[in-house]
């Protein structure tokens, strides 16, 4: 194996390489995101060749090509950029990249698309969605599944607001994973006809509960063994089964301090619940998926040397409602006329609070980027 063999995860030194020529290899998701932004990200390695051995003029310009074809090795520079680069790379690029992950990821407004495009082209007779409130890519990003980053595009929180009583933003958080009309009612259209609901809130006392499982019968439960044991006496015929948990934002929140092992038992916990759902799955109908995302991830008060803004919006740390003095370090997002500004990392509008471990709601790829996941049985 040749140096350019290797797998890189140095943004730096694939920047170099596209300077002297187009390069040929696979490529991470995150590693796109840090590549030069006039980067041409090409799956046609034979066009090119064709497009350069043409005698008209053509643009000169950084190119990647992750069709990797052996005959063509001597056209173009090889190397091997399928590991992650640092988070760090990642922070510095998210904030000027995030109209190519739009364009190029799944997004939280469209993951009910693919579920139900999904459900439709393989025809599935259950389908459970396991939303994990708390969990970013990088947790997870060890777990032997295929793990596909997801962008959250907006503040990486769950969010309601006071407006002539409770009012949901719809396209935030869970309440956008789920999308208007809500994922279980599209459902019904391609055949799964019948829903189940299990969450630790209930809709009674639980806003966003209310949101998520509108026409979705809820049955609230303490631990998640409660809905193994339900789910193992019910037929899933054509069934679609929605689940929220509680994951990382539990640590988060309320905690002074949480080392680094209960996080990782935290998300080893969810893994194993997740196996024993699909575990029932597997005694069901066939075929069937499991599906596991999250609404936001964390980003750990002491794993980062954050920097204070000057703004008089002090009511988040990662995020506001007026924009900071420093504008270009934070993105705008409007949503239902109304504009929230959302800091880039390593910034905060106000200290985090003394009981928290935890903050989300900027923009980050520990809080923005979350786990796709889809396990499927045939």
């Amino acid at each position: 194996m040749t140096e350019s063999d290797k797998a890189v995860a140095d943004p730096a030194t694939l920047a170099n390489l596209l300077a002297q020529a187009p390069v040929m290899g696979p490529l991470h998701l995150l590693q796109a995101l840090c590549l030069p932004p006039e980067t041409e990200v090409l799956a046609d390695a034979a066009a090119l060749a064709e497009e350069l051995d043409d005698l008209a003029p053509h643009a000169i310009r950084p190119i990647w090509l992750t069709d990797v074809q052996p005959r063509l090795a001597n056209r173009f520079l090889q190397a091997d950029a399928s590991a992650p680069p640092p988070f760090d790379a990642v922070n510095r690029a998210l904030p000027g990249r995030l109209d190519y992950a739009r364009r190029h990821w799944l997004t939280h407004r469209t993951i009910a698309d693919r579920i139900v495009a999904d459900a439709a082209q393989r025809r599935y007779r259950t389908v459970a969605l396991l939303l994990v409130d708390g969990l970013g890519y990088a947790d997870v990003a060890d777990w032997p599944e295929h793990v596909q980053p997801c962008l959250v595009d907006g503040p990486s929180i769950t969010y309601y607001k006071e407006r002539e009583g409770r009012y949901i933003q719809p396209e935030i958080g869970f309440p956008g994973i789920v999308g208007t009309p809500q994922l279980a009612r599209r459902l019904i259209e391609v055949g799964l006809l019948h829903s189940r609901g299990f969450s630790y809130w209930s809709r009674e006392t639980n806003e966003v509960s209310d949101c998520l499982f509108e026409g979705v019968p809820l049955t609230r439960v303490v631990r998640f063994s409660e809905v193994i044991a339900a789910l193992r006496n019910v037929n899933l015929e054509h069934t679609y089964i929605q689940v929220v948990r509680e994951g990382l934002d539990g640590l988060a929140h309320r905690r002074r301090e949480v080392t680094s092992i209960e996080v990782r038992e935290t998300v080893q916990a969810i893994r194993a619940d997740a196996l024993a759902l699909l575990d029932v799955l597997r005694e069901g109908p066939r075929p069937a998926a499991l599906y596991l995302t999250a609404d936001h991830g964390i980003l750990w008060k002491a794993e980062h040397a954050f920097k204070m803004l000057g703004t008089d919006d002090r009511a988040h740390p990662r995020y506001g409602t007026h924009p900071p003095a420093n504008e270009e370090s934070a993105t705008s997002f409007v949503f239902d006329e109304r504009t929230f500004y959302v800091y880039h990392w390593p910034y905060l509008g106000t200290s985090i609070r003394r009981n928290d471990s935890g903050v989300h709601g900027g923009l980050s790829a520990q809080e923005s980027i979350v786990p796709f996941i889809r396990w499927e049985i045939v």
